[in-house]
């Protein structure tokens, strides 16, 4: 691994931000979706209320997914070795 001089530092600080805001949410919303996969079975039919609360779970948990991805591979690279 590299140094972390300040320069890199300044230029890494928002994507580490990013991974660690979008992480977090990423992990919450994949397994609320599991929970939610492991539950409407033995329930009621699920509404119409909660499949449009399903959908939009799914879009934002990949999109935090893409997110943390990205910035964890920007770091990653900016600190591999040559």
């Amino acid at each position: 691994m590299k140094k972390l001089d300040a320069q890199t530092a300044r230029r890494l600080a928002p994507t580490a931000i990013m991974v660690l805001v979008a992480g977090p949410v990423f992990l919450f919303m994949a397994t609320d979706l599991i929970l939610f996969a492991a539950i409407s079975g033995t329930h009621k039919p699920t509404a119409a209320t909660q499949v449009a609360d399903l959908s939009m779970e799914i879009v934002m948990c990949i999109f935090t997914g893409l997110l943390t991805a990205f910035g964890a591979r920007t770091i990653w690279r900016a600190l591999k070795d040559d």
